[in-house]
């Protein structure tokens, strides 16, 4: 057996920790069932026990326990699904869901598209969003194309905020710790029979870890502050109309380092999405979606005490028409058109982009039959016509089913996707008009298991995707180019057990093996960078006292290459983490949390620096 194996099993059962797996949902005290629903994978609401996919839901609840303060370490927590950032607090990131690229993962925010037109693959780094205000987290892992078009190649991240619920209430929070860390957070929310509200603004001014590695002599501590709103409003006009809008705006400020050097450089960042929908009810077999949306970025560079270095912009614009028809209770029907259109313009001293800009029309068709209870079988298909490349068809088939009298799940699909070539790789001095979409095909199959009266559930899933025409560099010509062939494959295994009313444990190991199959590259077989084959989790929710809440948690990163030719490995690490909580009163509460427990040196990148143990604490007032 494998050494990281090793290590990970001896985490699994010695230390009894896990990584939090929110596939399913707790029913009353002391049992886990599938009867979370689900918006994600089918742009319908839904039960998860009849979704053909591999769904994780991270509900605002579990990230409060867990004291995650940012998506993107809510998201460390996800089995399939490993992050390489560029140091911590701050630093951007990179996601890779079931081995696939960063470009390949779609990223919205209440079903809206975010991502940076003007960034070398399109995505937009999240590291700065915040954990307020934030219901759920859905994840769904394989290909999604069908429903969502361009990027959702190894799966969709929707980040839903929070709706409003009774009484009005007013928060106020403040913590402070290690680093120099300073944390302010404020909302409000509330609802009566028409209206539901939710809104919040946070700060976070922190002086960290030099992002170059201390070890290589770099003894500079950089700064960086954060500072994130959010709102949403729900209504309902009538017994078969309602309205939404939402808005989520984040600014950050951050001195970065290079790879191994300190340097005297500043990055600012903006990013505000905003939506709204009309939902209607048609007749009691017929409804309507309308939603609009915007997505803006802005990047500035300034380097040696304010010399301008770059200025990125980017928009992109959504609007969507969905149709769902019901007939009977066997068969739904989910149609629409989607449009995008994307912009954006740089100004830098390597060549500036002017006003650029490029539209996709999309239609869609998804049949979800279910003949009979328990057994839904699932088919949808897709066109979308880019203004550059021009037409693209992508296709899915999946299929469920749910026995309820042993409380087993089985489920499987197949699916195609793409991904469409960014602004930046079409326009800018690199890039190149005539490049093709990255296209991919794959399938996963999978069980889960109720066992022991649903105070346990187990889940397995094999997942295995190809993709061709790979946008790359070419470092002869210095121009993007469609060269690549990528095969990614692997296991994802889940495991939640809730023994007592007061008791939690979840645990979750992903193998993935992500290789470069180019023809006639010298790197061909070779494994992708940053993809550890092996990686899992393990937390534990204790709650002793009806007031005190204790969660340990920890995350294990496996060895994994720094280069495209492996000659370079990172080793193993494993993170642990500490999160308690004391309601003192129903309005006054006391937490605390400690990160990186036993003090791990390690890096996510290599020769970016990471922090030590941290120590934080705080207070919440609610009134």
């Amino acid at each position: 057996m494998k050494r990281g194996m090793k290590k990970l099993l001896v985490l699994l059962t010695c230390l009894f920790v896990a990584s939090s797996i929110p596939v399913y949902a707790q029913e009353g005290n002391d049992t886990i069932t599938m009867e979370e629903t689900v918006v994600t994978a089918s742009r319908i609401e839904e039960p998860l026990k009849y979704s053909p996919d591999s769904v994780t839901v991270v509900t605002g609840e579990e990230i409060k326990k867990k004291g995650k303060q940012t998506v993107i370490d809510v998201l460390k927590d996800i089995p399939g699904l490993s992050i390489a950032q560029y140091g911590t607090p701050g630093g951007s990131s990179l996601i890779y869901l079931r081995g696939t690229n960063n470009a390949h993962t779609l990223i919205m925010i209440d079903g809206v598209r975010v991502g940076d037109p003007m960034s070398t693959d399109g995505k937009m780094s999240i590291t700065d969003l915040s954990t307020d205000n934030i219901e759920r987290i859905e994840i769904v892992r394989g290909a999604q194309s069908v429903l969502y078009g361009s990027d959702a190649i190894g799966g969709v991240i929707n980040i839903i905020t929070k709706k409003g619920k009774g009484k009005p209430k007013l928060y106020l929070s403040s913590e402070g710790g290690s680093f120099e860390t300073f944390r302010e957070k404020g909302g409000v929310s509330g609802s009566n029979d028409k209206i539901n509200y939710a809104a919040s603004v946070s700060r976070l001014d922190v002086k960290c870890v030099s992002r170059a590695e201390e070890d290589l002599g770099n003894t500079e501590r950089d700064y960086y502050h954060d500072t994130n709103i959010s709102a949403r409003v729900d209504g309902r006009i009538g017994e078969t109309v309602g309205m939404g809008f939402s808005v989520r705006h984040s600014e950050s400020s951050m001195d970065y380092d290079d790879t191994g050097t300190d340097a005297d450089k500043v990055q600012d960042t903006d990013i505000t999405t905003v939506s709204t929908n009309f939902d209607q009810d048609i007749s009691d077999w017929w409804q309507h979606t309308i939603k609009f949306g915007i997505t803006e970025t802005k990047r500035e560079y300034t380097k040696n005490n304010g010399v301008f270095n770059g200025t990125y912009k980017g928009t992109i614009k959504l609007a969507s028409w969905q149709h769902n028809f019901f007939i009977g209770e066997i068969d739904t029907i989910t149609a629409g058109f989607d449009y995008q259109g994307e912009s954006g313009d740089i100004q830098d001293p390597w060549g500036d982009v002017r006003e650029k800009e490029v539209d996709t029309k999309s239609f869609f068709i998804q049949n979800k039959l279910t003949p009979f209870k328990g057994l839904s079988f699932t088919l949808g298909a897709r066109h979308d016509d880019h203004q550059t490349f021009g037409g693209k068809d992508t296709y899915k088939g999946a299929l469920a089913y749910f026995y309820k009298n042993t409380g087993t799940k089985v489920r499987g699909s197949y699916g195609t996707g793409f991904h469409a070539p960014s602004l930046y790789q079409l326009y800018s001095s690199y890039g190149d008009v005539n490049l093709k979409p990255e296209e991919s095909k794959g399938y996963d199959m999978g069980i889960d298991q109720e066992l022991f009266d649903k105070k346990v559930l187990l889940s397995v899933t094999y997942f295995h995707t190809e993709i061709d025409d790979l946008i790359d560099f070419n470092m002869s010509t210095y121009k993007y180019y469609n060269v690549g062939k990528v095969e990614t494959e692997g296991w994802e295994t889940a495991l939640s057990l809730k023994p007592l009313e007061w008791l939690t444990f979840d645990a979750h190991y992903t193998y993935t093996a992500a290789k470069n199959e180019t023809e006639g590259d010298a790197d061909k077989g070779k494994f992708m960078i940053y993809r550890p084959k092996h990686a899992g989790g393990a937390s534990l929710n204790i709650k002793p006292l009806e007031k005190l809440n204790v969660n340990l948690n920890a995350q294990y990163t496996g060895k994994r290459y720094d280069n495209a030719a492996n000659s370079v490995k990172m080793p193993a690490y494993t993170l642990f983490n500490l999160a308690t909580s004391y309601d003192v009163t129903d309005w006054l509460q006391f937490f605390g949390r400690v990160e990186n427990l036993t003090d791990q040196q390690y890096q996510s990148v290599y020769q970016y620096g990471e922090p030590g143990i941290g120590f934080y604490a705080g207070t919440k007032v609610t009134f």
